[in-house]
């Protein structure tokens, strides 16, 4: 299979076995800046896989199928439904099956590397638990007997976007405390768009401002993952996502609010990280894997 997780900052893509094994992968940043959206017309990823269909090709590697997870809604029939991270034109499983002649997938990229979690990592032999992607992004799915929680539309994935209150304002928690959402802050008082969530984590110890920033955003963040404990009933929260496996201080101060909301709310939950390298593109693969059995069958 071809297997691609399309970020707000980065694109994956690989050629995985059906043993879940990585043949060839490539990477390329999904953007030049923090502003905007990603990836117009889908021109960078469309390039990539152009490139991977070459190695297999090269190689003699049959593919069957492609699956792609994007940081957008997704609904159940595989339609992406919303444009606010990703600049898609027409519906990228068609756009992708005219460029390269085989069926794909269209998939949230946070139920990606959530099955792949549940499926191969932290969420195996788990009867319930809670995957959240913390990277440019913030979202979650809820696993129930190895199953993800879709929703009735397939927007159940939306904990970024829940609105906080800061200073007397509302704000969606993904623009405050995702690692956009905190470069942007960042830059909002320097005027510096060139620092990324990356390179803010390692101003902490010498810029007040950006561990102000950054302080404030685990803070509420930390919150927000115990809260979701409590009102999904779940005990186990499993995380991972660049920024958030990038950063043991990132880890530390939001753990750290988390516990103290736990304690509070009088209900027990762990975080723990999330095991399965490259998950997105590996759950991706066990979407498509999953789709060509069913079709075969």
């Amino acid at each position: 299979m071809l297997a691609i997780d399309l970020g707000g900052t980065k694109i994956s893509g690989a050629i995985v076995d059906s043993d879940y094994q990585i043949l060839h992968e490539i990477t390329v940043p999904s953007r030049d800046s923090i502003e905007g959206i990603a990836d117009p017309n889908l021109q960078r990823t469309k390039e990539l896989i152009r490139d991977l269909c070459q190695v297999a090709r090269e190689r003699s590697i049959p593919i069957s199928m492609g699956c792609a997870g994007f940081p957008e809604y997704v609904n159940l029939r595989g339609e992406l439904t919303t444009r606010d991270n990703i600049d898609w034109v027409i519906q990228p499983q068609l756009d992708f099956e005219q460029l390269t002649g085989f069926k794909w997938l269209a998939q949230s990229d946070v139920r990606c590397a959530g099955e792949a979690e549940a499926f191969l990592g932290a969420g195996k032999d788990t009867a319930d638990f809670v995957y959240l992607t913390i990277s440019s992004g913030i979202s979650h799915t809820h696993f129930l007997n190895g199953q993800a929680v879709t929703g009735a539309d397939g927007e159940a994935i939306g904990f970024g976007l829940i609105e906080i209150e800061v200073d007397g304002e509302k704000v969606l928690l993904e623009n405050y405390a995702s690692g956009l959402g905190i470069s942007r802050r960042y830059a909002r008082g320097s005027n510096d768009f060139s620092v990324d969530a990356k390179q803010l984590m390692t101003l902490l110890g010498a810029d007040e401002r950006a561990y102000e920033i950054v302080a404030s955003a685990t803070n509420l963040l930390g919150k927000e993952i115990g809260n979701l404990a409590k009102e999904l009933k779940t005990e186990k929260i499993v995380i991972g996502g660049g920024l958030w496996l990038g950063s043991e201080e990132f880890r530390k101060l939001t753990i750290a609010s988390f516990q103290v909301t736990c304690r509070t709310n009088s209900y027990e939950a762990r975080i723990v990280n999330a095991e399965v390298a490259n998950s997105g593109v590996i759950g991706a693969a066990i979407y498509a894997f999953a789709a060509d059995a069913s079709a075969n069958n």
